[in-house]
């Protein structure tokens, strides 16, 4: 078992190196999450922190530690060429300064004298990074790093796996011992069921991916890419305290933690990283942009300061400076990354909208179409979340599910009896789809219900009603419909009534297969005035128009109460024409 006492890295302060000056960083003994502006310096700092960091010898008892490996058959170290490229112009001797404290728990001793600067070496054409000052053991050699497992994970380990070379698995005997675990982890922090087997790979990067039984390595996504690694850092710790009895603590830096992750999966990630940061004595510093991620630790760092920070650099007022434990609003008054202007210089942040689904955005964007409104939006099209999650988030109270963002669901939302359905429909900005059906099925109603001769189907590409009603077959026979006029929500509770479908796709997979039929998308991506669901909307007026003014009184609260802009401000901005 890991000690009572482990090493931690308690502050840096960066007198000079590149664009860094005079920035002092405090970081947390467990979770430690840097942000800020592109530019600012972050993947630098975690540069700077893994290069403090070795374990090649433990001096203490002069033991050799490289037989210790990680998961990936590497050292516990990360060398300088890995986060920095050096420059022979500028990365001169003495350009680099940086002054550390570091408990060190091999020799327990707080080490004060620490620094890490670039010196000159007559066998080398570029200026060579040392820490010098580790007085923690008298009569050893002081120009040395720290002895302490690193595991860091670059934005390298990000390479799409069809630009990986010589990718393929390999089998790591350790990963196969653990597979159940690793198979629970990446299922808790993705919020899936379905990863079922976890496969180890090589090629330029060393990974590990969990996946189901109908798909492979060869298919995963960045985010699932993602999390493998992250993962299999986290047992590479587990494996070193298993094996290595002197064993106290680790630390792991992860750039960009959240590359890859929908929301919920961002907050699932803190979670694991905090549960396995306590269980292995792990200090985690991570870079992200995530506003989920950085409320999250800055909440924590309220209850308990000396284990959660958040540090913030911004270069607004001159040089680069930074802030300890700033909350997301007063990160993102001073990012300002989505901003707009009309043309008397309002400034107004973008409100994030979510959808369960492709249907509900498509026809949220017909919906709503005024372009003051659009300009001070971000419809989040490509990050889709079941009805359930997101449900689950609004009854959680997660701040960007409740007074940060709009979410959109479908409007059958409104009969679910649920625990989370109703505390979520009690929330200002939950914005429920103008009909009782989801999108789907509601624009096929719609289509179905259309006469043949209507000018809707003199559309260019040919979408005729015939055509329409080839590719509704297995809905038009599963639901046993006829002629038009039809209400699709009796037929739907009949087909349940009679309890005939067991052992057949579902009803609601067959609308999602028409939603989704080429011929169906060419013409929701194809000419507005063609558009389906702007037909619906030209054809429900009063419907419509009834939605955009009740979204809009959502949008003006998340703008007033979440984000802090005064309402008549925003009254005089959108239009609500």
């Amino acid at each position: 078992m890991p000690s009572k006492q482990f090493t931690k890295l308690k502050k840096i302060k960066v007198n000079s190196f590149r664009g860094l000056r005079d920035v002092n960083i405090e970081f947390a003994d467990r979770l430690t999450v840097i942000c800020g502006k592109n530019g600012t310096s972050k993947s630098t700092i975690l540069g700077i922190v893994a290069q403090i960091f070795s374990f090649s010898r433990d001096y203490s008892n002069d033991t050799a530690l490289r037989d210790y490996k990680t998961l990936t058959n590497k050292s516990f170290k990360s060398t300088f060429s890995e986060h920095f490229r050096f420059s022979e112009k500028f990365d001169k001797p003495g350009s680099m300064s940086v002054d550390i404290e570091v408990y060190d728990a091999t020799v327990e001793k707080r080490l004060n004298n620490l620094s890490l600067a670039l010196y000159q070496y007559k066998d080398r054409s570029k200026a060579r990074p040392i820490v010098r000052g580790n007085d923690g053991i008298d009569g050893v050699n002081q120009s040395r790093n720290v002895t302490h497992p690193v595991i860091f994970l670059s934005l390298a380990r990000l390479l799409p796996i069809t630009q990986r070379s010589g990718y393929s698995t390999r089998n790591e005997d350790y990963i196969n011992n653990n597979s159940n675990e690793i198979r629970i982890m990446n299922n808790q922090l993705l919020l899936k069921s379905t990863g079922s087997s976890v496969t180890a790979t090589k090629g330029t990067i060393d990974s590990m991916v969990v996946h189901g039984d109908n798909y492979d390595h060869e298919s995963v996504s960045v985010g699932e890419d993602n999390v493998g690694q992250i993962i299999q850092a986290i047992f590479s710790f587990k494996k070193l305290s298993e094996e290595y009895p002197n064993y106290r603590s680790g630390i792991l830096l992860i750039d960009e933690a959240d590359a890859g992750l929908f929301p919920a999966a961002q907050l699932e990630l803190v979670n694991i990283l905090v549960k396995e940061a306590k269980k292995y004595n792990l200090q985690i510093i991570i870079t992200s942009h995530s506003p989920l991620i950085i409320e999250n630790i800055y909440k924590r760092s309220k209850l308990d300061s000396k284990s959660f920070k958040t540090i913030y650099l911004t270069n607004t007022y001159g040089p680069i400076t930074s802030k300890n434990n700033f909350s997301w609003p007063d990160i993102n008054s001073d990012l300002l990354v989505q901003t707009v202007s009309n043309d008397e210089g309002i400034s107004l942040p973008k409100v994030n909208i979510y959808f369960e689904d492709t249907e509900a955005s498509d026809f949220f964007n017909q919906l709503i179409r005024s372009r003051s409104i659009r300009k001070v939006i971000n419809p989040l099209k490509n990050i889709n979340m079941s009805c359930s999650i997101l449900l689950d988030l609004m009854a959680r109270r997660v701040p960007e599910f409740v007074s940060k963002s709009i979410v959109v669901l479908d409007g059958d939302v409104e009969n679910d009896k649920s625990h989370n359905a109703r505390k979520a429909k009690k929330e200002a900005n939950l914005s429920l789809l103008p009909n009782i059906l989801p999108p789907d099925q509601m624009i096929f109603e719609f289509l179905y219900n259309l006469p043949d001769d209507d000018e809707y189907w003199k559309n260019k590409n040919m979408f005729t009603k015939p055509v329409f009603m080839r590719i509704s077959q297995d809905i038009i026979s599963r639901l046993n419909l006829g002629e038009a006029p039809i209400k699709l929500s009796e037929k739907i509770r009949e087909l349940d009534g009679s309890r005939s479908d067991s052992g057949s796709p579902k009803v609601r997979d067959l609308f999602k297969k028409f939603a989704q039929s080429n011929e169906f998308k060419k013409m929701v991506s194809g000419p507005v005035k063609y558009n389906p669901y702007r037909y619906w909307v030209d054809a429900n007026p009063d419907i419509s128009y009834e939605y955009k003014y009740d979204f809009i009184k959502s949008l003006k609260y998340i703008m007033t109460y979440g984000h802090g802009i005064d309402s008549a401000l925003i009254s005089s901005f959108i239009d609500e024409g």
